[in-house]
């Protein structure tokens, strides 16, 4: 009965959904349901990944950033353009008492703007002036600068492949290293990116035919790569330079791969008599003009205001930059090469070398092969640039040049996981990628290749080589046996691969992992000077603020913080150029000028007021009697006699005054 009720209750349902004859719904055709959203590519799924890739690293660089020179000189030229001189900084010069503190203001503020623009954004958004908001153009140029790399392979090798070279920049100890320090190298580096990017994505639509929207079509890239070059321009004054080269050689190799049409003389011709086919004859160069012009227009005026102004002086200070103050950068190209990727450079070399072959064996130029020779061009020019400009942003150079040469390792690590290399190459690839990390960890290896090249060997040099040469041995001999061991499983094979590239991955996390937990402590020190002259100015406001420094500048603090990223010839005698002690008081008290003495006896003809003193850069120290005198108490003790602040005591107690005047 319950059965017969159900079947007649589910036939009257059935009835009542089935449309009735000549109700006009039978005459509804069936069509495939579609679903309620759209699926989304593979590319859109990587691409939150890449976010996080980008974002992460470089947030954890941030918590370790420090005031490296000449970090602080740009943090203060931030400060002056939020002060009110916004396109020449020049002048400021003129209140910076130490003679080699200003000069080496003076070649910042030659340098372009755009990074000092950034920054007094930043301190004009911030209420209190953090020092920290010197450091974010920084951090957030170089995620986008990831973010792009993801963008280069994606768009001539697919957004796996993309993924990869994001993670090995992302993880880049250099890329980490920049991020963490106020300087626009990361910015430069983010502005070249995006012409190159926008050039190879108006080479796909000429070259493959494309019919993208208005929004992205030639015009449209040839104009946004203008932009980018013009922004380039006011970031590091001579790098997007590079860009030119790279370019010029990429069109000649696709020329040269094309055979002549037919016709072509005629259409020289035609395009001599009428100028106004050019752009259908010759549509690359008048995009190229496009962006010429669009560059031109972004970056030429200040350039014109500055010559003005100052003369040739702008041109002399851009041809050495601020970084030349610092560090020294006379390096090799093998030796730059290991120290900017010392996991990935045997991989990146074996993706360019397998680039070439397939760029010379590829007649039909498919993406592929022309993505891969505009990566070697790129590499090679980036390579050769600074030692044709010896004297130029090396820092920036080198964010340059590890782009491409992340780019063809994650072309290696793709053909390894496509299976497009064989195992056996892991016999040659992985010993040379020990010898790259040990060449790189090892400081005695480097000292023993450098004697024997010298004629200085001894019994350390040889104890090196020989422990080099049984690395290398070793390691050939364990590679052949784990590939004779897998040479007919093709699961062994896989988890040889998969062995070898995690390996990778881990050396080059744990690589970037320990630059961004260093810190300077005398980093340290500045900051919590700062927070102190804060709460103190905050209950009894300062009236003066002097700085005793004999020595000249920061000398001293930069001998006492010589860690262990100091190199020969990278902290000198004399007056340092560092300004850091002078950016944090800039951003602690900014209405107040500080005052640069010489001598503890300058501290007596301050005027009467809430005063502040800070002994920097100088053995003496201000004695009891003295601070008696003074009025002053410590509110800062300093490492080693450096940054002892002292501030204007409270009413002191009467005894203390008697026995103060009675001796």
């Amino acid at each position: 009965m319950e059965r017969e009720r159900t079947s007649r209750w589910r036939g009257e349902r059935l009835s009542a959904s089935t449309p009735a004859p000549g109700s006009g719904w039978d005459r509804v055709e069936a069509t495939t349901a579609r679903p309620l959203f759209r699926p989304a590519p593979r590319s859109a799924m990587v691409f939150p990944l890449v976010v996080l890739v980008a974002v992460l690293p470089g947030l954890m660089a941030l918590q370790a950033w420090d005031l490296t020179p000449p970090g602080p000189l740009w943090g203060l030229r931030g400060l002056d353009v939020l002060d009110g001189r916004v396109l020449d900084q020049v002048p400021a010069a003129a209140a910076i008492a130490p003679a080699q503190e200003a000069a080496a203001y003076r070649m910042v503020a030659f340098q372009p703007p755009l990074y000092a623009w950034l920054e007094a954004v930043l301190f004009w958004l911030e209420s209190d002036r953090d020092p920290m908001a010197s450091v974010l153009p920084s951090y957030v140029a170089g995620g986008l600068a990831v973010i792009l790399v993801y963008l280069h392979g994606r768009l001539w090798r697919g957004a796996g492949l993309g993924l990869i070279a994001a993670i090995l920049v992302a993880l880049n100890q250099n890329l980490l290293l920049r991020m963490q320090e106020a300087t626009p190298a990361t910015l430069a580096l983010c502005a070249v990116l995006a012409v190159l990017l926008a050039y190879g994505w108006h080479e796909r639509i000429i070259g493959e035919g494309l019919q993208p929207p208005a929004w992205a079509g030639p015009i449209a890239t040839s104009i946004a790569g203008g932009l980018a070059m013009g922004l380039a321009m006011l970031s590091v004054g001579g790098l997007p330079l590079i860009v030119v080269p790279i370019i010029l050689l990429h069109r000649f190799y696709l020329r040269a791969g094309r055979p002549p049409e037919a016709g072509s003389r005629a259409r020289r011709w035609r395009w001599l008599a009428r100028p106004w086919l050019a752009w259908h004859d010759h549509p690359c160069g008048i995009d190229g003009l496009i962006a010429i012009v669009t560059a031109i227009v972004v970056a030429m005026p200040w350039y014109l205001m500055m010559a003005r102004a100052h003369g040739w002086q702008v041109i002399a200070a851009m041809a050495a930059p601020p970084e030349r103050l610092v560090a020294d950068f006379a390096r090799t190209l093998p030796g730059r090469l290991v120290e900017l990727a010392p996991v990935t450079l045997p991989m990146g070399l074996v993706g360019a070398v397998r680039a070439i072959r397939a760029a010379l064996v590829d007649e039909e130029e498919s993406r592929e092969s022309v993505g891969g020779a505009f990566w070697v061009i790129w590499l090679v020019i980036a390579a050769l640039v600074p030692g044709a400009w010896p004297r130029g942003p090396q820092a920036a150079f080198d964010l340059v040049l590890v782009v491409p040469l992340s780019l063809l390792a994650a072309q290696t690590v793709a053909d390894l996981v496509n299976r497009r290399m064989p195992v056996r190459d892991l016999v040659w690839l992985a010993p040379a990628t020990a010898l790259s990390v040990a060449w790189w960890t090892s400081a005695d290896l480097r000292g023993a290749v450098d004697d024997v090249a010298n004629g200085r060997a001894d019994a350390a040099t040889a104890l090196g080589l020989h422990l080099a040469v049984d690395l290398i041995v070793v390691s050939v001999i364990l590679i052949r046996a784990v590939a004779h061991w897998a040479r007919r499983r093709d699961d062994r094979q896989r988890g040889v691969i998969a062995t070898f590239l995690a390996a990778v991955l881990v050396i080059s996390a744990v690589d970037g992992m320990l630059e961004v937990v260093f810190r300077h402590g005398i980093d340290r020190d500045l900051l919590a000077l700062r927070t102190m002259i804060l709460r103190r100015n905050r209950d009894r406001p300062f009236d003066v603020v002097a700085v005793v420094s004999p020595s000249g500048g920061d000398a001293e603090i930069d001998r006492a913080d010589a860690g262990p990223r100091a190199t020969a010839g990278q902290f000198t005698e004399g007056a340092s150029p560092g300004g850091r002690l002078r950016f944090i008081l800039r951003t602690a008290l900014p209405e107040l000028p500080q005052r640069d003495l010489s001598d503890i006896a300058g501290l007596f003809r301050l005027p009467e007021g809430q005063r502040l003193v800070i002994l920097s850069g100088t053995r003496q120290h201000l004695v009891g009697t003295d601070r008696f005198r003074l009025g002053l108490e410590s509110i800062h003790p300093g490492r080693i006699g450096i940054l002892d602040a002292y501030a204007t005591a409270r009413e002191p107690p009467r005894s203390s005054v008697v026995r103060a005047e009675g001796f």
